[in-house]
């Protein structure tokens, strides 16, 4: 094979690497964003209702909640409300909200998974809170884990084609191979992760549960008076 042939094979082949993985992340992002939309809408019908709570709770950062919300509120699935301590402004899920978030998650679920397992984790607690669909909600990570492995699968392969023989080509042969075992231990934990999800999710914050009962044991102890 002359040089200019291998040359060209190897061009072509970087190519076609180069578009399938601009492909699935540019599909990856659109997917993200579209579930952390139905996630936090969840949350705030949940009670979990400003940024800072969202963070404290649910470990989203501001920088993630805070465009979400932005969106949320831009189409009406969202209102907000009166300022609340220290000026944290709550929000409430609308009507078309409720509509949105009952119809919304089937579709995602629909769609697969996306490799991703923080968004195909929260697209899981989806199907269990609103959906009630624990089934789905399994089948989902463990399609995750399989699509982590075929990824990562696909990195080596990638990988064995390149010869490392620069400084160049050693470093973009070890980052495949720590792409790939990285991929592999999120499979691993998607694995168990479905294995350990609840069958059922409570609707409501526990903080909000307690002080229901709360504000019913001073009613009871003002009746004994």
């Amino acid at each position: 094979m002359s040089m200019m042939l291998y040359a060209e094979i190897r061009r072509k082949a970087w190519l076609a690497r180069f578009v399938y993985w601009r492909d699935m992340s540019e599909t990856r992002d659109k997917r993200r964003k579209s579930d952390l939309d139905l996630f936090v809408l969840a949350l705030i019908d949940s009670g979990v209702s400003t940024p800072y709570v969202l963070q404290k709770e649910a470990g989203l950062s501001p920088g993630a909640t805070i465009p979400t919300i932005q969106r949320l509120l831009e189409v009406g699935l969202v209102r907000q409300g009166k300022p609340g301590p220290r000026g944290r402004t709550e929000y409430r899920i609308t009507a078309p909200g409720r509509k949105h978030l009952k119809n919304g998650w089937r579709l995602l679920i629909e769609e697969g998974p996306s490799g991703d397992l923080d968004s195909d984790l929260r697209v899981a607690l989806l199907a269990i809170a609103v959906g009630n669909a624990h089934s789905l909600a399994v089948e989902m990570i463990k399609q995750s884990a399989a699509k982590m492995l075929e990824m990562g699968e696909a990195i080596s392969r990638d990988s064995d084609a390149l010869a490392p023989v620069s400084l160049a080509g050693m470093y973009r042969r070890l980052r495949s191979v720590s792409a790939r075992a990285l991929l592999e231990g999120q499979a691993a934990a998607a694995t168990a992760i479905a294995d350990g999800l609840p069958r059922k999710l409570p609707t409501q914050r526990k903080e909000a549960n307690d002080s229901s009962r709360g504000k019913a044991s001073s009613r009871r102890v003002k009746r004994l008076k």
